[in-house]
């Protein structure tokens, strides 16, 4: 069982409702019983950077660099005869999530959008060192202060 609290004046403080729930459960231990108890801090959901990362980055680059080369969907489903329909975002992201699977914490597949910050980097640099080890598709670290810049 998960129970969500809030640290106040340094001393975990439940909702009223999940106070009753941990006596309960409490309750259920008996004298001189084992049991698990762990804290985990929650993470941020991924940040507005890192999809500009991801997507204004990292996917429009391979997205053209594949054009560039001429392939099309038949090269990542692996097809013997072309398709003639270009690799967009969406097919890319949807290939890369099996090559360069996001985990949560119990282990099952998830997407960006459940992704947290911690998540969401490490797909950043999978898939970077996937694209860069089997396209030769270099993508080079984002700038971190892409917003302030202006074209001259």
């Amino acid at each position: 069982m998960d129970f969500y609290g809030t640290k106040i004046k340094g001393k975990p403080v439940y909702p009223p409702a999940i106070s009753e729930q941990r006596r309960k459960a409490w309750d259920k231990v008996k004298e001189g019983g084992r049991f698990k108890s762990s804290l985990t801090v929650p993470r941020g959901s991924k940040s507005q950077s890192q999809l500009g990362a991801i997507w204004g980055l990292m996917m429009t680059q391979a997205c053209a660099e594949l054009d560039d080369r001429g392939y099309d969907t038949s090269f990542i489903y692996n097809l013997p005869d072309p398709t003639g329909i270009a690799i967009d975002q969406e097919t890319l992201c949807g290939y890369l999530y099996e090559a360069c699977p996001i985990r949560n914490e119990m282990g099952h597949k998830i997407t960006l959008s459940k992704a947290d910050t911690i998540q969401a980097a490490k797909f950043f640099e999978d898939v970077r060192a996937f694209l860069a080890s089997q396209w030769s598709i270099v993508i080079p670290d984002p700038n971190p202060n892409w917003k302030g810049e202006s074209c001259h």
